[in-house]
């Protein structure tokens, strides 16, 4: 394994480790902006679980999925569910805070904003990374590819062979 990967990836995992660990253990902290997100879903479809449910949820998927990264174990798909609950916990966020006031209030926000952004970042960054291996993607647009080239060989020597000379 790459050396930069074997470090970046359980450092970046930590911080999704104890935040889901936290919220794990104390679901209270995110339960104003999880039940922001669910009242705003709840407008469309009908969700038969709490707030405190879903944000407990939340840090249970946060912790495992940052384990998973952090071992190098099934590391996209961790991402995948990382980057899914962030996006949950930005949208929570930005549906309960109102507006700051003071220049400390506006630079603590500021400064949350953008380290959540960046770790945000990082795990869309882990789920779309291949570790040097070709992804699912380029691997069935090369295979499609192939297939093509392989029908035309096959439709011209079928041609010449039933053509007359």
């Amino acid at each position: 394994m790459n050396p930069v990967r074997l470090l970046a990836r359980p450092l970046l995992a930590s911080a999704y480790i104890a935040n889901g660990v936290a919220r794990v253990r104390d679901p209270r902290a995110s339960v104003e902006s999880t039940e922001a997100v669910l009242s705003a879903a709840r407008k469309f479809v009908d969700l038969p679980v709490g707030a405190e449910t879903v944000a407990r949820a939340s840090g249970a998927a946060q912790a495992a999925a940052g384990v998973l990264l952090a071992i190098g174990r099934f590391p996209r798909a961790a991402s995948v569910v990382l980057v899914s609950t962030y996006v949950l916990d930005l949208a929570g966020d930005a549906l309960t805070s109102g507006k700051a006031h003071t220049k400390e209030e506006k630079a603590a926000r500021r400064n949350e904003t953008l380290m959540r952004s960046s770790m945000l970042g990082g795990a869309l960054l882990a789920s779309v990374d291949t570790a040097g291996r070709p992804g699912l993607m380029w691997r069935a647009q090369h295979a499609a590819e192939d297939l093509r080239k392989n029908i035309e060989k096959t439709s011209a020597k079928a041609v010449d062979a039933v053509s007359p000379r």
